[in-house]
């Protein structure tokens, strides 16, 4: 009946979803554009689902309770936020996304929200190579940067760019000390 489907158990945003699957009971955090729009917990998901760009099966007890304690305690808007960044990087870059940004990022956010909020310096000593050398990753870092001052109501310095950048770098691949040309 449910052959070949995967159950939705968390929908974590608009295009990231926590599914089970019937047949064996693994689960698996699925990544693809709009895949999680409109989706409920207990809906199935045809495992050939066209929208379906990246599916990790979680084996390991210690990644599955990583998964969920980062879906658990990551402030929705902060999953947005970086939902719409890797969006941007998708869009703009055109390179598979490295799947652990989908982690990264969004506590990234959530940690710079805190700091921000609380008035901790926030000093990034290497701005200027950073924004020669990956022009195009530090214009989306500086959208990433709006996109979070809007949303929270706090202002940004260019500082936090330069460590928002490298988590934008970071979603190409591992980053290196080489610039990409």
């Amino acid at each position: 009946m449910n052959k070949g489907r995967l159950q939705i158990e968390r929908v974590v945003g608009n295009n990231v979803v926590l599914t089970v699957s019937p047949d064996n009971g693994k689960e698996y955090v699925l990544f693809g554009k709009g895949i999680g729009f409109n989706a409920k917990p207990g809906q199935y998901l045809d495992k050939s689902d066209e929208r379906i760009e990246k599916r990790y099966r979680l084996d390991d007890e210690v990644p599955l309770q990583q998964f969920r304690d980062l879906v658990d305690e990551v402030d929705p808007d902060c999953l947005q936020i970086a939902e719409q960044v890797i969006d941007r990087i998708k869009e703009r870059i055109g390179m598979p996304i490295h799947p652990k940004v989908y982690f990264a990022l969004p506590n990234h956010i959530q940690f710079a929200v805190y700091r921000l909020r609380k008035g901790m310096d926030i000093r990034y000593p290497f701005l200027m190579e950073t924004k020669r050398d990956y022009p195009v990753e530090y214009e989306i870092a500086e959208e990433a940067a709006a996109l979070i001052a809007a949303k929270f109501g706090i202002q940004v310095p260019v500082d936090e760019v330069g460590f928002l950048t490298l988590h934008v770098r970071s979603a190409e691949g591992p980053v290196s000390a080489e610039p990409r040309n």
